[in-house]
């Protein structure tokens, strides 16, 4: 259940009414506050004065959310598909790379060495404290019919989530797209991968023998290999 349909669908009770009296002829100069619980067929209990500590965890609630929505700045980047700004500092963001060199680290028990190499078109999805990671078809800017592929690398599970692992990277000092992108990126390309995620292998063939193959060959393109393999039918849709 996405987090939109599990708004609409939760359940909600009331739990306390607030009646505000004034005098007919200062209308809200002079005012008193009260409250009633209310029981679980929904009838109002005793009247108690509104205690202070009631009011002051009102203005807390709803202060501490807006004040947490994390505010960004600058301009929007062009490949970034969906941004949204949630309660308690976190946001969604969706984005998407071209195919491009990058440089990989991989834990020694692999026995794959280190090197740079050309990587597939990438889409990342940060939301909260996770990260998930797809490959894409080509380079174009995908829209929601877009296919996802499976990335052809170990740490990344079957659905795209990304164990995160060595990489000691700081959180940005700037609250902008492109530092909050950058951030995510590199705790993703800065660890080290060690280990597949699930039972599958993310290639139609042997991962730890094609990665060599890429490092030592700078030119040679995941799409030259006809290597990755989709996710299902699951296409951008059903990650937004």
């Amino acid at each position: 259940m996405n987090q939109l349909t599990e708004r609409l669908t939760k359940t909600f009770q009331p739990r306390l009414a607030i009646i505000a009296y004034t005098s007919m002829m200062d209308d809200w100069g002079d005012a008193y506050l009260e409250s009633h619980e209310i029981d679980d067929q929904g009838a109002l209990l005793e009247a108690k004065p509104l205690k202070q500590e009631t009011i002051q965890g009102m203005i807390d609630v709803f202060f501490d959310d807006r004040q947490n929505r994390i505010a960004i700045s600058g301009l929007l980047p062009p490949n970034i598909l969906f941004y949204e700004g949630l309660p308690g500092g976190h946001y969604a963001m969706i984005w998407h790379r071209p195919a491009e060199r990058r440089r990989l680290f991989f834990e020694k028990s692999l026995h794959i060495a280190n090197g740079e190499a050309f990587v597939p078109p990438m889409l990342y999805k940060a939301s909260r404290r996770e990260l998930a990671v797809y490959a894409l078809p080509d380079d174009r800017r995908p829209d929601e019919k877009t296919a996802l592929l499976r990335a052809p690398f170990h740490n990344v599970g079957e659905e795209g989530d990304v164990c995160l692992g060595s990489a000691m990277v700081p959180k940005p000092k700037e609250r902008t797209y492109a530092a909050l992108m950058k951030y995510w990126e590199d705790l993703f390309w800065l660890s080290e991968f060690s280990h597949l995620q699930g039972s599958k292998s993310p290639t139609r063939t042997n991962i730890n023998l094609l990665w060599p193959k890429l490092i030592k060959n700078k030119r040679l393109t995941w799409a030259e290999l006809d290597e990755l393999q989709p996710i299902g039918k699951k296409t951008v849709k059903d990650i937004l």
